[in-house]
């Protein structure tokens, strides 16, 4: 499986050192022996009810960053602001103040440190590798270990509490357009064929490892609810749900309700980092989009998206 360069990178540089080598190394042929997976099923039975917090428009938000929905652009604009005026915590807000603790950063502005850092994927590669203590991989030591900031509450009891004990909003995005987002920004597949190919074996793979390459390809109810379907949910981890087809009318519509004027900012970032595939979600083959439909379909009943084209 040929992966683009800038990942692999990222797996040696980022990861404990005692495992990377195996994480990495798992995506060219060497047997997968199995995740650590955490069970939660007997915690999200406990009833997480009676440690919610009572919400009031006073209390300070908390952002669920779902990978490839606008998050970076929501977690730059709340770094922007000054330390005693931020708008919600975050775990990506967490890392960066871990980060200029760490790096004796006090006073400097943390939204152009993050800026920075995401400009380019090599950027973000040599700025992870610098900070790597950092950041916090969920469940620590195993192969399909996520970041924080990535991983759904269904996966660790306290990613659960710490979206559930305070109000908390995300984002969501169409499935194919976050499918096709996510895969340009791993793979170096680029023309219609080679990218079906590419997605039926990576459907195959997601089966049994939903939480490889960083928990990018996890389907949002997990994030959202905690559980595979909607359905069968108890909870609601994410209770502002916006939408990144129209995130910046409904982050400024939230931001106003709690009082906030923090907007986004005008400039996409990490536009670059795929800019190396000029394909578009109309340009994939009828056969991967009723892959791509067929894994994420719990996302389309979910959040009421049409039904693609195929």
């Amino acid at each position: 499986m040929e992966l683009r360069i800038p990942f692999l990178a990222w797996c040696f540089v980022t990861l404990q050192v005692a495992w990377a080598e195996e994480r990495c190394s798992s995506h060219f042929g060497k047997t997968w022996q199995g995740d650590a997976e955490v069970n939660e099923v007997s915690f999200l039975q406990m009833g997480l009810q009676s440690v919610v917090n009572k919400r009031d428009k006073e209390e300070v938000l908390r952002f669920m960053h779902i990978p490839k929905t606008g998050g970076t652009s929501i977690d730059s604009a709340n770094l922007h602001l000054p330390p005693d005026k931020r708008a919600y915590d975050s775990y990506m807000l967490q890392t960066y103040q871990r980060i200029a603790d760490s790096r004796h950063l006090e006073g400097q502005d943390l939204g152009a440190i993050f800026d920075e850092s995401h400009s380019d994927m090599f950027s973000y590669i040599i700025f992870m590798g610098l900070n790597a203590g950092s950041y916090r991989i969920i469940p620590p030591g195993v192969i399909d270990g996520c970041e924080d900031i990535h991983t759904p509450p269904s996966r660790s009891a306290e990613v659960a509490l710490y979206y559930q004990e305070r109000t908390t909003f995300c984002a969501v995005r169409e499935p194919l357009a976050r499918y096709w987002s996510a895969f340009k920004m791993i793979f170096y597949e680029c023309d219609p064929k080679s990218v079906e190919k590419r997605t039926l074996s990576l459907m195959t793979e997601l089966s049994t490892r939903q939480y490889m390459y960083n928990c990018f390809f996890v389907p949002q109810v997990q994030s959202v609810w905690g559980v595979s379907n909607k359905s069968a949910a108890t909870h609601q981890y994410c209770h502002h749900i916006l939408h990144e087809e129209n995130l910046d009318q409904e982050f400024a519509e939230l931001m106003a309700e709690y009082g906030q004027g923090v907007e986004l900012p005008a400039a996409e970032l990490m536009s670059s980092w795929t800019d190396h595939c000029n394909m578009s979600v109309a340009d994939l083959t009828p056969p991967t989009k009723a892959a791509v439909y067929e894994y994420f379909k719990a996302d389309y009943e979910a959040f009421g998206y049409a039904k693609p084209d195929f």
